[in-house]
């Protein structure tokens, strides 16, 4: 419980001010709302490091980060993480043709020319640096060796959704536009992939931002935008990740309480 409430604790001080602002019963600088919302994005990563600086020590802290460089595992888990996101958007490209949207030009080279500056920004600043460290890096291995790995991933999906509730407060976020309901359905199907990726390759945090930097990277180059700002795109890669998800559970491939690595050597009950 230490980790989950010091998570909330630091990102919702960041972002509740914002929400706060937004109903104009406090007041906030303009320049200083993007800030925020940044510094809120790393409430995780802040508290997986306290608690595991506090309970392991500087060997745990290195241990703990050393899961982001665990890069030895088989090409087709990187094709899985940094493919996959991509061909979802092809996919919801073609639906929202069929549903008579539009989108960019890809025969536009700075579409294309974009797509390895706008990956690595999203991957440090754009949310899996500041998340997945704690959710996939730090909790998961607490709690499937209690609950399994099935409904750790469910829970950490609902933990994840509600994490975010502020951000559908705040104007200009991209949860702001979107359905709470239809976001946290998303969020717990990338939940039973995202484990899928990290005890399928040992614990390898670094195919778990991989693929959440992928995930974020493709709608940046390859947007889809028309005129009423459907959320038809949405809404069909939200399906296709959870009809992914759901073949994960029922082929069994998220059974057990974890991989093959020796568990984490902290107190679950306490540290979680």
């Amino acid at each position: 419980m230490v980790f989950t409430i010091t998570a909330f604790a630091t990102s919702w001080l960041c972002w509740l001010p914002l929400v706060a602002a937004t109903r104009q019963v406090w007041s906030i600088s303009p320049g200083d709302a993007p800030l925020l919302i940044l510094l809120g994005t790393f409430g995780p990563l802040f508290a997986a490091v306290a608690v595991v600086g506090r309970t392991s020590g500087f060997r745990g802290l290195g241990e703990f980060i050393g899961q982001a460089f665990r890069w030895r595992v088989s090409i087709l888990w990187y094709a899985a993480a940094l493919l996959g996101p991509a061909l979802v958007r092809i996919v919801v490209l073609h639906v929202n043709i069929l549903n008579g949207g539009s989108f960019a030009d890809v025969t536009d080279p700075s579409h294309w020319v974009s797509i390895p500056l706008t990956f690595v920004f999203v991957l440090l600043i754009g949310g899996p640096t500041g998340e997945e460290f704690g959710w996939r890096g730090f909790l998961l291995q607490r709690v499937q060796p209690v609950t399994g790995v099935l409904w750790a991933a469910i829970v950490i999906g609902v933990i994840t959704a509600l994490w975010h509730l502020p951000l559908f407060f705040i104007p200009d976020t991209p949860q702001s536009d979107l359905p709470f309901a239809l976001f946290t359905l998303r969020t717990v199907s990338l939940s039973l992939i995202s484990t899928l990726l990290y005890n399928g390759t040992r614990r390898s945090l670094l195919l778990v931002l991989l693929f959440h930097a992928a995930m974020n990277t493709w709608p940046n180059t390859l947007y889809i935008l028309d005129a009423e700002t459907s959320l038809v795109p949405y809404i069909s890669s939200t399906i296709i990740y959870s009809v992914a998800a759901a073949l994960l559970a029922a082929l069994g491939l998220l059974r057990g309480r974890g991989d093959r690595r020796k568990a984490a050597r902290t107190e679950p009950a306490v540290a979680a």
